[in-house]
């Protein structure tokens, strides 16, 4: 991941399980998912659990996300699940597009307000649930 020209992480998400961990000012993040018919994912730092997010729904691209006491919503905004909106008390505070041919890179715009590592987990949940839906719909054919 990039601010700007600045590198600041590698998001790295195994082929199996779909496990993520990156690296922030020396720090090691994992993400570990959870459940199968409403997936979540839980972000940790060390053994601590940080950040964990729940899908509200089977059908929805929706997930709740609580981290340090604060309740935000990642909502797809398209069809495709190309572009999200990170949500706070229902009101929209930043965006998530995948781009690039297989939707692997995304642009983000978040507020400062929203720290990089909780950056990251919202960049993985977006990229994992694209991962899902691509597995489903290649099974289905």
């Amino acid at each position: 991941m990039f601010s700007g020209d600045e590198h600041v992480t590698e998001l790295q998400i195994s082929f199996f399980r779909s496990r993520g961990r990156f690296e922030l000012d020396g720090e090691s993040f994992t993400v570990e998912p959870r459940g199968f018919f409403k997936p979540g994912a839980d972000l940790r730092k060390g053994n601590t659990i940080i950040a964990r997010a729940d899908k509200s729904s089977v059908t929805r691209r929706r997930f709740e996300i609580s981290a340090a006491g604060h309740r935000l919503e990642l909502e797809s905004r398209s069809f495709f699940g190309r572009e999200y909106a990170l949500l706070v008390a229902q009101q929209e505070v930043g965006t998530i597009q995948r781009t690039g041919f297989l939707g692997r890179k995304c642009f983000l715009e978040f507020p400062d307000e929203v720290p990089v590592f909780l950056q990251v987990f919202i960049t993985y949940l977006v990229l994992v649930q694209a991962k899902r839906e691509a597995a489903a719909a290649s099974s289905g054919s």
